[in-house]
């Protein structure tokens, strides 16, 4: 037994830091938010500008928060059985998403947003199954879709998985994403002849994440992956704001979760990450203050919208400044962070912020 500790130990700090890149990404997913501006554009707004950056920079929050779950979930069989995995996930996902997507409702019923007329089983229904509430809400559906394969990519042996995984992740990047984006660009009425289904929507996140994570890059492959993703990044935020521009209005070309840009991008930094995670995870008042921060990561996506709600009534609040946009993340995690702490001192109730 006093062997293995050690092993243990080590292994255990390999890992720690997915709990960074978990904090990273709930930053930047709010930091998205509060850049909603970005989405506004009509060709005359001068903050555009900064505003097509940010949200191109922190474009990679969704993809990794999708690649940690595949990290995280794809050993559940050994943990317990198919039955409890999606008890657990719907106690830890749907009911928080099924709760607060009510409370939404009720809010906008209370600002005369919504009339009581109106709300019918089925309106309800419609709003609970079609983003109907909390239009931010839309990753849940993409992570439900995600739960329910996940037992067939968890049931590929692990001796096979590396093989397996790198091989779907490769195909499904050449015939779902590259070709159809030369396609899109160069206006092509060329035929793509195949697709992996398997791995349609968001289903290339979590096994990229589980073969990046379990892949040891040497210097030369990240130099490789970094300038990559730094061309990458640069196509995006150009290729957006030159289209936008031209268009007068936002311009998705070079946008998209399943677009070449947002893959190269997202692997680079996930890649980057993965080591500075190693360092500060290393450092133990770093690592605390990391780890504190990790245990309200899922409650800065699921509660944000109450305070992006509030901003928007608050009259003296410029949601375009740039100081806004890049200040307004500090002061509402901490916010979530205090809230969730006092809800889930209440029995029952702290059900719905787990």
């Amino acid at each position: 037994m006093n062997n293995e500790t050690p092993e243990i130990a080590k292994r255990s700090k390999a890992t720690d830091y997915i709990t960074f890149i978990v904090v990273v990404s709930a930053f930047a997913v709010l930091t998205l938010h509060t850049n909603g501006c970005f989405w506004s554009y009509t060709g005359k707004e001068d903050y555009w500008f900064s505003a097509n950056i940010i949200e191109c920079v922190f474009y990679f929050a969704v993809p990794l928060f999708f690649m940690v779950s595949g990290i995280t979930l794809m050993d559940f069989f050994d943990r317990y059985t198919m039955k409890r995995f999606f008890a657990k996930r719907f106690m830890k996902t749907m009911l928080p998403f099924l709760v607060w997507s009510l409370v939404a409702m009720l809010m906008d019923l209370s600002t005369g947003k919504r009339v009581w007329s109106d709300i019918t089983f089925k309106s309800v229904y419609q709003g609970l199954t079609g983003n109907g509430f909390v239009s931010i809400y839309w990753f849940f559906y993409a992570l439900f879709n995600m739960y329910i394969c996940m037992p067939l990519f968890a049931a590929v042996e692990k001796n096979k998985r590396m093989l397996v995984f790198s091989y779907l992740v490769i195909a499904a990047f050449v015939f779902n994403i590259f070709l159809p984006f030369l396609k899109n660009v160069f206006s092509s009425d060329l035929n793509i002849m195949f697709e992996v289904a398997t791995l349609e929507g968001f289903l290339i996140w979590p096994l990229l994440g589980w073969v990046l994570h379990n892949y040891e890059f040497k210097k030369w492959h990240k130099v490789i992956i970094y300038v990559v993703g730094l061309v990458a990044l640069l196509l995006h935020i150009i290729g957006s704001y030159v289209l936008s521009v031209d268009a007068g209005h936002v311009v998705t070309t070079f946008k998209g979760y399943g677009n070449v840009p947002s893959v190269l991008y997202a692997v680079s930094v996930f890649v980057f990450l993965k080591d500075v995670g190693r360092w500060v995870m290393d450092r133990d008042r770093l690592a605390k203050f990391v780890k504190v921060v990790a245990r309200y990561a899922f409650e800065i996506y699921l509660l944000q919208f109450i305070l992006l709600k509030v901003a928007a009534k608050i009259s003296f609040v410029d949601r375009n400044s740039l100081v806004y946009r890049l200040v307004a993340p500090f002061v509402m995690i901490p916010i979530i962070m205090a809230f969730t702490w006092c809800v889930r001192k209440i029995p029952v109730i702290r059900r719905i912020v787990p």
